[in-house]
This record gives structure tokens, C-alpha cells and sequence, in this order.
């Protein structure tokens, strides 16, 4: 099996190097040009026209080219550019030292070419901004050309609820944190002819060689030479071009790069490391090591194979892991008070452990929740992305992630939602943690789950038990509430309108949530005591409460014990926990998530009933389409806890077993560009009757659900720490994986339809 070959295709372009550096943009303007002008990111900090390639002939005239990708994987993009008497084969690659390269290959040519490496970097005078980003320093040396980016924002924002990259100001617009620079240096592989660095007022950002300095400063076969930057009426404002020249013969090949840290040595050591070998080479290298410290999965199954793989891909796009980026402290936090959300200064996050950059805690390696605005840790995804990398043989990207919980929790011991390097964290969100530390235990041993994140999930559960339970003597019941509809990370939905009319309008209300409790019965589950009484107590609120014999669901409950009237996909959460077993639990599946009439729609499964009056295929609220609907589209997210609730009853009851089975092929073939097997994605969400993805959106390589997991556990059908396999029926004529982590070493599974599964555990002292 070779994950590289496998995922082959020619509608794809994003790059990463696994480390923190990665080219993804959702709607790149610029896709055909050379180099990277749309934009990139350095972790959270993004970086605009790192740079291009402008070619020109003997004369000086630019060579206009045609341009097509030839073949994308992940480790590489390959584009070629066409003119009618010049080709040239440009190979891309993000390197996990944070290097950006563009390789030239002048396939045919008539003549040796003049290219120019052009960066185009925005100067803006001190003041206010969301962010303000800017470049802050420049300077030439013998081979490059570097800079000094500089991202600042805020102290105080008005959160964005749009999930798109713009926020809006709030507090007072001179209070501004300190910036966090990112040092990039620019150059090639070869000796420089000439170079120009010039301050421009703004101008058409295109990579054009009109937009450039070209037609006035390469004259007689040179750039001028000239560093002009800080000059200009005023303060200096406007466009620095960054220019460098080089010369190619057909034939010839060369490397442009560009390397970042954060600090000028490491972008000045990761740009050595980078010149002095074949980037290509490095990347494939890089690659090929991380695919092989994944269980090695194989199926008849085209679906299941390109699922699998493709989701270990997008996985290491967005891990970050850059040991001196820092967290931001020393801002608004959003702590709960009685009255809502209130600024809370953060003062005890540092400590001789996490040290870094500037006195600052610092990141452990963890996975965004995806590209662009995702970009960041956010607790609502880390539940997901600790179920997937726990089943890697090194367990140390699982331990970031849990490690960051504690750095970035709260003096109240809530965790906040969305957490940066230079920017205030926000928000917060309901999830289940508790399951994916159960899983990295028994797979890794419990030596991989410290003592650190005991104590971590016992303040976490005592922040639940002070400010978010809402107790109900008569039934000696506990359920937890919910304030908005953001922080279950499902916005817009009858759920939330059947306890306030303007709940859409993101005010606050006080609901008991049955996801939310869930969660917590797990978390207490795992702690033991002294939570036993805590879960017992919860236990009873979901049965006694929540649960409604007559309609056969969970609902949310309001403080006065009345249900509401909604069903939402959260409804069926509960079925999957051992406590609900007194219930009638196949009545809950047959009724609502198995009933094509409902959630069983031909596609996916929607986060709300398809008998909602609210309900919309097609990501419309009250007639508008929204960007993150959830009334009737279909969420990885939802589709990954449903599918798990279900194989748990299945399991535990020796019932609906085959309906199981059919459950999760429906949320793994979901997840393909119309239905082909050879162009797996993953989109935020989806049209549940077409399986149309959320395209407008262009957020792929969404990590917003367990995909790995899944097929681990209900495919294969490992169960996490046992010697013994558990899949479910499938219509799959065989499955292999190799190199499964077990407590004792590594576990190897193989199922041949009509055969007993065979099943060997390669032991490891």
C-alpha cells in the first residue's frame, strides 16, 4: 500500500509540511501562478505573498504561459506552464522545517531566461487593527533577502460569528497586545544576479509584471540595486517589493524558497537546511515516515481505503507543532459570570515547564480544526483529533493536545473554545473528552495519560458541577446547561428556538442539554471518584428527565422540567453509553435515526429531523443560506457521534448490527467528491439528500470528526486495549490493517468475507 500513489489526483493543490507551514487557500486567485502569492500560514499567523516567479525572455519581455496542474499528492503539486517556445515543470512543496519551495525545471527553452523571485509585502504605520499585520524590518544579505512580519491584535474583540476571517472591534481601540513576528528569508539555490527593494504606494496586488518594478528597474540586464524602505512622505505606508534575479538555461533546474521561523536564526537555518538539498526529496521523505507510523490499513473497499488514508493526510496538513509558539496571555479572556461573559485577565499560565518565547507558555503539537479561519486549537475539535492521532504508534501528538488543555484552561476550569498565538482566545464549548483519553490509555497505557490530565479533567468536571449544573431535587437529577448556541458548536436550529424566540440572535438562555450531559456522565465515568455520585446523578436526569417514553427520544430539558418539543441529532447521543441500557433504546434507533423519514436520508445524516419545520437540505435558515447551518445539513461531526451511539447499542445488545454496519458505510462514502472513491474530501458539511459538500465554504481538510477512529473500531474492529476484534458486518469482501497499537505491541487484523477474522498480536518488551 502506498498512501502517496493512492491519493493521487490533478483537483487538488493544497501543501503542508506537518510542522506548521502550509498553502492552502479555499479560492485561490492566483493558483496558476508560479510560487505562492495566494495566501500561506506560519501556524495561526498568515502570511500574504510570500512570492512569485516573473519570467522574461532575451529582450525583456515577460513570457506569458498557460498553465495546468499535472498531478497533486500530498507530498507535492505539480504544474506545468506552457508558452508557445518555453515549458517549464514547477514542483511545489511546504517542508516540515516551515520552507515554501517552488522547483523550475526548464523543460524547453530557446534561450536562457531571466526569472525574478518576487515578494510583495504590505507596510503599515503603527496603530490600530484586526489584526494589524505589517512588515516591521528588512535586510539584504550576500544570498537572500529577509523580513520581519509582525502580527498584533486587539485585546478586546467582538467575536466573529460568521466563520469567515473578519472580526469587529471591541473595548477601546488602543488597547492592542504586543506582536508576534514571524521571520521570513527569500532566496534560491543559486547565485543572485541582482536585486531591488522598494517601497510603493498600494497599487493591484496581481502577479503581474506590469503590477511589478520590472519595466522600470531591470535595465541592461540588471535590477538597480536599490533599497528603498523607508522612505516617503510621513511615515513609511504602502507595498515593499522584494525582487531577486536569477538566470536559468533549458535543461537547468532550480529551487526558490522560502523559509520561516520564529526568530531570524531559525528562518536562517531552516533556508540552509533547505538549499542544500532537493526539496522534493525532503517532502516525499517526510511523508512517507508519518504514513508509516499509522496502523496500515488496506480494503476491497476503494471507499474505505481512500477515507482512511485521506483523513491520516489531512491530519498531518494541520498539526502544528513549533515549540516556541506562544499562547496568548495577558488579554481578555472570556470567563462566566452570572450575568454572561465577562473579561477575565489570565495571570497564571506561565511556569518553569512551558516556557517559551518571550516568557510566554507555549504550544505542545496539536491539530487545527482546519484551514484559513480554523486555523487555531479549538477545543471543540480537540475531542476528535485525540481519538484519531491516539491510534499513531507515537502517541506524542495525543499528549499535546491534552497537555494544551491544561495550558490554555481557565482559573474557573472551563477550557476556552478557540486558542492563538498572539491573539485573545474565545468562546467556549461543550465536549467530550473523556473518550479520547480512554481510548489514548488503552491503546498507549495509562502511563500516557499522566497525572496532568486527571487533574486537568477534574477541575474541568468541578467547573461543570459549579456553574453548569442545574440540579432537580424531585428526581435527585443533575443535567448540565447550555447559554448559547454557540457553545454546543451547532448553530442555528429549532433546538435553541424552542427556548428563545431570538436564541438565533445569539442572546442567552439556559437550557439542559442532552449532548452536554452526555459528555459529562463520560467525563465523570472516567474520573471515578469522587464523581461516582456525579454520574449517578446525571444518569438519572437523562432517564428520568431527558428521556420520553412516548416519542422515544432524548430531549433537552428546561429548568422547570418540561422537554422541548425539538429533535435535534443530539437527541440520539445517549444511545451509545451502558447506564441507558434500561431504556428502549432500539425503539430510539428504529423511530428517528434509522427512519428514512427522518435521519436515514439517502446521503448523510442530518444534525436536525428532516420533519423539523426548520429543516433545510440546502444550509437555508429562516431562507438564507448561512455559511455554518445546522437544521438540516449533514455534519461529520454529528455522523461520527451517531454512528459511534449506534454500534454501542449494536454491541452491547446483539441487536441491529447489520443497520450498524450500513450507518457507517453511509458516513464514510458521505464524504467523496460525487461518489468517486479516487476524490475523498472533507467539507464542514453537507446536503444529506444530494451529498452536495458545503463548496461555497471551501473549507476542506475540515478536521471536524473521527474518520480514523471510526474505521479502526467498527471496520476493522479493534477495540481499543483488547486482544479480541469486534467488527461490524460490512459488504466489504476483505479488510487488513497491520501495526495496530496494543499494550503489548502491535496487533495485526485481517477479514476475509465468509472467514473468521484472523487476529495476531506481535509482541513488543
Amino acid at each position: 500500500m502506498d498512501p502517496l500513489f493512492h491519493l493521487t489526483r490533478k483537483d487538488k493543490w493544497f501543501l503542508g509540511g506537518g510542522n506548521g507551514a502550509i498553502w492552502a487557500p479555499p479560492f485561490p486567485r492566483y493558483p496558476d501562478s508560479f510560487g505562492y502569492w495566494d495566501e500561506s500560514y506560519l501556524a495561526d499567523v498568515r502570511l500574504q505573498h510570500l512570492f512569485t516567479i516573473i519570467a522574461l525572455d532575451s529582450r525583456a519581455r515577460p513570457i506569458r504561459f498557460h498553465s495546468e496542474i499535472e498531478s497533486w499528492r500530498p507530498d507535492r503539486l505539480i504544474l506545468i506552464h506552457c508558452s508557445p517556445n518555453v515549458v517549464i515543470r514547477e514542483t511545489r512543496c511546504v517542508l516540515e522545517n516551515q520552507s515554501w519551495v517552488s522547483e523550475l525545471s526548464l523543460e524547453t527553452s530557446p534561450e536562457e531566461l531571466d526569472l525574478f523571485q518576487w515578494s510583495l509585502q504590505d507596510l503599515r504605520p503603527t496603530g490600530y487593527g484586526t489584526p494589524r499585520a505589517s512588515l516591521a524590518d528588512c535586510a539584504v544579505t550576500d544570498d537572500t533577502i529577509t523580513y520581519r512580519w509582525d502580527t498584533a491584535w486587539p485585546a478586546e474583540l467582538e467575536p466573529d460569528r460568521t466563520a469567515i476571517e473578519t472580526e469587529r472591534i471591541g473595548g477601546k481601540r488602543e488597547a492592542m497586545l504586543p506582536p508576534l513576528s514571524v521571520f521570513v528569508e527569500l532566496g534560491a539555490d543559486r547565485e543572485r544576479v541582482s536585486l531591488s527593494v522598494n517601497l510603493a504606494q498600494r497599487h493591484d496586488e496581481s502577479p503581474l509584471w506590469e503590477t511589478s518594478v520590472l519595466p522600470e528597474k531591470f535595465l541592461d540586464g540588471k535590477l538597480a540595486g536599490d533599497f528603498k524602505l523607508w522612505v516617503g512622505p510621513g511615515e513609511p505606508d504602502g507595498l515593499v517589493h522584494l525582487v531577486q534575479h536569477y538566470k536559468l538555461a533549458s535543461g537547468e533546474r532550480i529551487q526558490f524558497l522560502a523559509s520561516a521561523g520564529l526568530s531570524a536564526s531559525a528562518a536562517r537555518a531552516s533556508f540552509e537546511e533547505t538549499r542544500s538539498s532537493r526539496a522534493t526529496d525532503i517532502s516525499e521523505s517526510a511523508w512517507r515516515r508519518y504514513f508509516a507510523g499509522v496502523p496500515q490499513f488496506e480494503s476491497s473497499d476503494p471507499w474505505l481505503t481512500s477515507a482512511y488514508w485521506y483523513r491520516w493526510y489531512g491530519l498531518r496538513l494541520n498539526t502544528v507543532d513549533m515549540p516556541d509558539l506562544p499562547i496568548c496571555r495577558g488579554s481578555a479572556f472570556q470567563a462566566e459570570s452570572a450575568s454572561g461573559f465577562q473579561p477575565e485577565i489570565r495571570q497564571d499560565l506561565e511556569g518553569p515547564e512551558t516556557l517559551g518565547l518571550e516568557g510566554q507558555a507555549t504550544f505542545s503539537p496539536f491539530v487545527t480544526e482546519g484551514i484559513g479561519f480554523f486555523r487555531n486549537f479549538v477545543t471543540y475539535s480537540a475531542q476528535a483529533h485525540l481519538r484519531e492521532v491516539s491510534w499513531m504508534h507515537d502517541p506524542r501528538l495525543a499528549t499535546g493536545i491534552l497537555e494544551n488543555l491544561g495550558k490554555c484552561q481557565r482559573t474557573d476550569g472551563s477550557f476556552p473554545g478557540h486558542n492563538y498565538s498572539c491573539r485573545p482566545s474565545r468562546d467556549f464549548y461543550h465536549a467530550d473528552f473523556a473518550t479520547g483519553i480512554e481510548r489514548l490509555g488503552a491503546l498507549h497505557g495509562e502511563g500516557a495519560t499522566s497525572g496532568d490530565a486527571c487533574r486537568v479533567m477534574a477541575r474541568y468536571a468541578d467547573y461543570f458541577l459549579a456553574k453548569r449544573a442545574c440540579h432537580f431535587s424531585k428526581d435527585d437529577a443533575t443535567l448540565f446547561l447550555v447559554f448559547d448556541q454557540n457553545e454546543t458548536g451547532q448553530e442555528y436550529m429549532s433546538r435553541y428556538t424552542a427556548v428563545a424566540s431570538d436564541a438565533d440572535q445569539w442572546t442567552e438562555f439556559r437550557v439542559c442539554g442532552v449532548d452536554a450531559s452526555t459528555y459529562m456522565l463520560n467525563l465523570f465515568t472516567w474520573l471515578g471518584e469522587p464523581y461516582d455520585d456525579a454520574a449517578r446523578h446525571v444518569i438519572r436526569g437523562l432517564i428520568r428527565l431527558a428521556w420520553s417514553s412516548e416519542s422515544s427520544f432524548f430531549h433537552d430539558v428546561l429548568r422547570d422540567e418540561a422537554r422541548t418539543g425539538a429533535h435535534p441529532a443530539t437527541g440520539m447521543y445517549p444511545m451509545g453509553s451502558p447506564a441507558m441500557q434500561e431504556l428502549d433504546l432500539a425503539g430510539l434507533a428504529s423511530s428517528w435515526l434509522l427512519n428514512a423519514d427522518r435521519f436515514f436520508l439517502p446521503k448523510g445524516f442530518p444534525a436536525d429531523s428532516f420533519d423539523d419545520p426548520t429543516f433545510s437540505e440546502l444550509g437555508e435558515w429562516k431562507g438564507k443560506r448561512l455559511n455554518c447551518p445546522w437544521n438540516g445539513r449533514s455534519w461529520p461531526m454529528v455522523n461520527s457521534h451517531l454512528v459511534d451511539a449506534l454500534a454501542a447499542f449494536a454491541r452491547s445488545s446483539g441487536r441491529l448490527k447489520e443497520e450498524a454496519g450500513a450507518a457507517f458505510m453511509k458516513a464514510i462514502k458521505l464524504m467523496f467528491h460525487d461518489g468517486d472513491p479516487s476524490r475523498p474530501n472533507s467539507y464542514e458539511h453537507y446536503n444529506p439528500i444530494t451529498g452536495m459538500p458545503a463548496l461555497y465554504r471551501g473549507y476542506d481538510d475540515y478536521m471536524h470528526s473521527w474518520i480514523v477512529d471510526l474505521i479502526m473500531r467498527h471496520a476493522v474492529g479493534v477495540q481499543p486495549g483488547c486482544d479480541e476484534v469486534d467488527p461490524l458486518p460490512l459488504d466489504v469482501e476483505w479488510i487488513e490493517c497491520r501495526d495496530i497499537p496494543h499494550p503489548r505491541g502491535r496487533m495485526h487484523v485481517r477479514s476475509d468475507r465468509g472467514c473468521p477474522t484472523q487476529v495476531s498480536i506481535e509482541e513488543v518488551s
